[in-house]
């Protein structure tokens, strides 16, 4: 079942959105009309926009790549946020989770058809489109073509639809980045000033996003955003990255307890990781990534273009003896992946982050791999209404 930490979200963006109340977004273009959930905080924005002589309007979000582990729940989070109808999800297929169709508008979207990203955008009258959409690491060893495709093509397809917009400012661009950009060369500890020299075509398709959106954002003023995530760990299954034993070991372990909980057998199966027990990684978990992008997407406009961030580093053995903690009997072998085991090595052992906490207050909560495996493991599902408290906010 998919899986959002509800609880920390609504606690944190409420605080973080509520601030955010005071900043506004000013646009050329007049006003559509506002979603039913978000009527009142769009009415509220125009009146006070009033006084300035500016239009001003509730931002609407094209997302690409919105089936992904990302792209799920950040979707959810913008809809419950700014409304059902604020956030056009899109992507090559169909989701798994039907919530996505039926709380909101979704679209068929190919990246690499640059027409079809820009008739989207203008049609969806979106102010931001948050791009998402990659083939992750080890998918994209294995089909290298279409990863610089969808990395390369799909990234210019998106920067010059932020351009070229209908009738109004250039749109805002939110493009995460992956320490993937980083190879050997970039030490232990990386950080933004790092070198760069990727070791895979889906690190070599993150240096050119970045690259290309400080382009856009110099060239033609596009507000070009990106954070170079970590291993992102949620309780859902991974898209093919090099972080993802980290997710499926912790819903073994979920689906051991739950077992335990009906009574049933546990299965007497070691996890198998596909990493080497001592392979140290830097790690952010969902939730903190949900709160900080977010936090990170409505700030005044930052310094840079691109920030290094990070939230704890970890190896499997030591998220092994996490979970033990609670499942004593809970058994890992280990069977290094050798392609996989060839990208995590030339990853960096943690990231510096102290420009992002310094120019816009990155924040992240889990530090520990204990605590990243209580949240994990034993958090309540919220109710759906509960995130309507979210407040709503102008994103810059």
């Amino acid at each position: 079942m998919m899986m959002m930490f509800r609880n920390n979200v609504q606690a944190t963006s409420s605080t973080v959105l509520a601030m955010m109340m005071t900043r506004s977004l000013r646009y050329s273009s007049s006003s559509s009309s506002a979603s039913a959930a978000s009527a009142s905080a769009a009415s509220a924005a125009a009146t006070s926009s009033a006084a300035s002589g500016a239009v001003e309007r509730m931002p609407k979000f094209l997302v690409t790549g919105s089936t992904g582990q990302l792209g799920v729940q950040l979707v959810s989070l913008l809809r419950s946020t700014f409304g059902a109808a604020s956030t056009l999800a899109t992507d090559v297929r169909l989701p798994t989770d039907q919530n996505m169709l039926n709380e909101g508008p979704y679209a068929f979207l190919d990246v690499t058809n640059g027409d079809a990203v820009r008739r989207l955008a203008d049609q969806h009258e979106a102010t931001h489109i948050v791009h998402l959409a990659s083939l992750l690491s080890a998918v994209g060893e294995a089909n290298p073509e279409l990863a610089l495709r969808i990395g390369n093509e799909g990234t210019k397809n998106v920067l010059e639809a932020a351009r070229d917009c209908e009738g109004g400012s250039p749109r805002t661009v939110y493009a995460p980045s992956s320490i993937a950009v980083f190879g050997p060369s970039a030490g232990k500890v990386a950080g933004d000033k790092s070198h760069l020299m990727p070791s895979t075509v889906y690190g070599i398709t993150k240096v050119h996003l970045e690259l290309l959106g400080a382009y856009y954002r110099k060239k033609y003023g596009v507000d070009f955003r990106s954070l170079r995530y970590p291993g992102v760990v949620s309780a859902t299954p991974g898209g093919g990255g090099t972080t993802d034993w980290s997710m499926d070991m912790l819903m073994y372990a979920r689906q051991m307890l739950s077992d335990k909980a009906a009574g049933k057998t546990t299965t007497a199966i070691p996890f198998e990781c596909f990493l080497k027990k001592d392979t140290f990684l830097p790690y952010v978990s969902m939730d903190d990534t949900l709160n900080e992008t977010v936090k990170f997407m409505s700030a005044s406009q930052p310094p840079q273009c691109t920030y290094s961030v990070t939230g704890l580093s970890f190896t499997p053995e030591q998220l092994h003896e996490s979970i033990r903690r609670h499942i004593p009997e809970f058994e890992v072998t280990y069977n290094p992946c050798a392609v996989r085991q060839k990208i995590a090595d030339s990853w960096p052992d943690s990231c510096e982050d102290s420009a992002a906490r310094r120019d816009w207050n990155w924040n992240p909560a889990v530090s520990t791999a204990d605590a990243l495996v209580d949240q994990i493991l034993f958090h309540e599902d919220a109710d759906d209404a509960g995130e309507q408290n979210l407040q709503k906010a102008t994103i810059k």
